[in-house]
């Protein structure tokens, strides 16, 4: 029998190398000639339990760590490497028993302490998970996966330009680590430096290319780069090697949905739900995505927004009480929170009626959630008693940062889209909160009072759609600044080409099969007419070859269209002088758009919907005062554009008053529109103080 024993070594080393090249089969029957021979080898026990965890045999595994780990108590180091496996396995109770014991055993031994961050990560205790890291660091400074570790830490936690130097010091410690190159393109990402993004993405995946991490970082990189196809051949990329990571699907549900292919968007935010139906960010995504489909219901909206509000206050302790006297006429403190604070429709709905607010009865605080600011930035911040950006922030440091601002009424200017700040609204850091602009649609967060909206996006009628009480601004609750150096109107380019050019400007996202499908009913009523469809997407050959096809399906030709990529604004601007006729899409219709459509002499065509986003466009007629402009129903929306289109000496009329007309509406009054907020806020903030007793 002494043979065996001789050969005790090899086996072991053996079965070591079967698991580590996935040959889990090979490695069990070594580890099993082993035991055999010496029942209470721990490194037989160890290494058949990664090699049945390798198989997916989880009950068969954690019972062989266990035996590993009762040989091994007195080992801080065998400990820590059971611990590991626990992990693996996703047992966590047993990993965090193990580490600590490891801990226990060896005080100054830094790697348990930087695996306990690991499960505490993974549990979504960040700042005990940082704690561990940094422990680590200081027991052992030269620990490059510590860094790399609290790189991926404080990236969860938004501080992105700490993670940046924890990244940086890991991969100058150890510059062939994947996980360090991986973390630092998140970083990167977050920072928007999003070509160095991509070069650390491809150094990760050189070094390992088996890391779904590095590949799904390099989909977002690109994407955010505008390179769709890449983005989608890299998570189609990071799919195959981790099928079940929800992530995965949402970030290729969000190429999708840049793509304008809302339809696959949605699929994949069901195989991402499928794979995690609590997270938050991906129910957030999927409520953004609902209001492209033509076949969601405002049912089907609130019931997601439901799931998302309380998954995002789980684990939540709200505040309850604030340093706000319950004064009703005394001077307000506003805040804002939004990632659109720039160059954004946000931005430009907001600058107009912000620069006419009484800053005697009222202080405006700014919390932009975007790292980059630019010249709208620096114009708003002038209308702001305070500005922060809150970009690197935590959730809670955010909300602890607005309670002891002292915050009377607090604005999300986001909802569910990029930047949304709405899990710091969940924690009630002010007495009142409402959703206003940014998003268009209720927000499913219980804590959120108030949506503002006005008569037509949010009738009677629907009051079920929405989790906030309904605040409705007497005229449009929209107000849009006139755009600085705009051209002059010009005339109907038909006058001159002999034919009318309809036009749309809005995302391609929003021009789903029933837009054009309706689309093309007008231009086969009318054969001598023309499209012109203007969006960023159209600046691919690969998007304007699939919207092509997609119009060759309904019998239209390219020679009736025109598609074009986006330019720069003051030239985006003159490109109104290309079209005719605007045609606003369904149901999620334009805003920003419509009003520069409107501004530049160009009328607007819409359709009544049947919720917030769909009534966007008879919210902005109306305000304009040309309610005659909205279509009851698709046959109506189909000859209300046929008629406009016939009378060209009426809309050549139309165009030339169109700008006067608009400019004395509604629409472009802000210090109507100002009054208005602050009536709405004073209101707000009185029902609340009447209930404070």
């Amino acid at each position: 029998m002494t043979a065996p024993f001789h050969l005790l070594g090899q086996w072991i080393s053996a079965a070591h190398a079967a698991n580590t090249n996935r040959q889990y089969e090979t490695a069990i029957g070594l580890c099993k000639q082993a035991l055999k021979v010496a029942p209470n080898l721990p490194e037989a026990w160890f290494n058949l339990a990664i090699a049945q965890r390798g198989l997916g045999r989880r009950p068969e595994a954690l019972e062989s760590l266990k035996k590993a780990a009762t040989l091994t108590r007195d080992s801080a180091d065998a400990q820590n490497s059971v611990g590991l496996e626990f992990l693996e396995l996703a047992a966590y109770p047993e990993a965090k028993r193990y580490f600590e014991r490891a801990i226990a055993l060896a005080p100054g031994y830094a790697f348990p302490h930087s695996n306990l961050g690991k499960l505490l990560e993974r549990q979504k205790r960040y700042k005990e998970a940082e704690a561990s890291f940094r422990t680590a660091i200081r027991l052992q400074p030269d620990l490059a996966p510590a860094y790399a570790n609290l790189c991926g830490i404080l990236n969860a936690q938004k501080q992105y330009a700490a993670a940046e130097m924890a990244g940086r010091k890991a991969i100058e410690l150890a510059a062939s680590a994947p996980l360090a190159w991986s973390n630092l393109s998140s970083s990167l990402i977050g920072r928007k430096r999003f070509a160095e993004a991509e070069t650390a993405c491809r150094k990760a995946i050189e070094l390992e290319r088996n890391t779904p991490e590095a590949w799904g970082n390099l989909g977002q990189a690109l994407a955010e780069l505008f390179r769709l196809g890449e983005a989608e051949a890299a998570y189609t990329t990071a799919l195959a090697l981790d099928p079940g990571m929800a992530t995965l699907h949402s970030g290729l549900a969000k190429v999708f949905l840049e793509k304008g292919a809302v339809t696959q968007a949605a699929a994949e935010l069901g195989e991402a739900l499928a794979k995690d139906a609590s997270d938050p960010d991906i129910l957030s995504h999927q409520l953004f995505c609902q209001n492209y489909l033509p076949d969601s219901t405002p049912a089907e909206m609130t019931e997601i927004a439901g799931q998302y509000g309380a998954a995002v206050r789980a684990n939540i302790m709200p505040f309850n009480a604030w340093q706000c006297s319950p004064e009703p006429g005394r001077k307000l403190r506003i805040g804002m929170v939004s990632g659109d604070l720039r160059r954004h429709p946000v931005g430009f709905l907001l600058r107009g009626p912000l620069r006419e607010i009484d800053k005697a009865g009222f202080e405006i605080y700014a919390y932009s959630n975007f790292p980059l600011e630019d010249a709208l930035s620096d114009e708003l911040k002038q209308q702001c008693a305070g500005w922060l950006n809150v970009s690197e922030k935590s959730d809670a440091e955010l909300a602890r940062q607005i309670h002891d601002d002292r915050i009377d009424v607090l604005l999300d200017l986001s909802g569910h889209t990029d930047f949304s700040r709405l899990a710091v609204f969940a924690r009630k850091p002010a007495p009142v909160q409402a959703s206003w602009l940014g998003y268009f649609a209720t927000t499913g967060v219980r804590e959120i009072d108030w949506k503002i909206g006005d008569r037509w996006v949010a009738p009677e009628d629907e009051v079920d759609h929405f989790s906030e009480k309904l605040w409705r601004l007497p005229d449009s609750c929209f107000c849009y600044a006139p755009p600085e150096g705009a051209p002059t109107v010009a005339p109907p380019p038909s006058t001159q080409n002999g034919h009318v050019t309809y036009g749309c400007f809005n995302n391609l996202a929003k021009v789903n099969d029933a837009v054009i499908a309706t689309w093309a009913r007008i231009l086969r009523a009318d054969p001598t007419a023309r499209l012109f469809l203007k969006a960023k997407q159209l600046g691919s050959d690969e998007l304007r070859a699939t919207l092509l096809a997609r119009f060759a399906a309904q019998g239209i030709g390219p020679e009736r269209l025109e598609l074009e990529g986006a330019g720069a604004y003051a030239d985006y601007l003159a490109t109104y002088a290309r079209i005719d006729i605007a045609l606003d899409p369904f149901p999620f219709t334009g805003g920003a758009t419509t009003s520069e459509c409107l501004w530049m002499g160009v009328p607007v065509v819409t359709l009544k919907g049947d919720r917030f986003i769909a009534h966007q466009g008879e919210s902005l007629m109306h305000a304009a005062g040309l309610g005659e402009m909205i279509a009851a129903d698709k046959d109506a929306y189909v000859q209300l554009a046929l008629d406009t289109a016939a009378d060209r000496q009426a809309l050549a009329a139309m165009r030339a008053g169109l700008r006067a007309r608009v400019a004395d509406s509604p629409l472009f009054d802000a210090p109507r529109h100002a009054r208005s907020l602050e009536s709405a806020w004073r209101g707000m903030w009185a029902q609340w103080c009447a209930r404070q007793g």
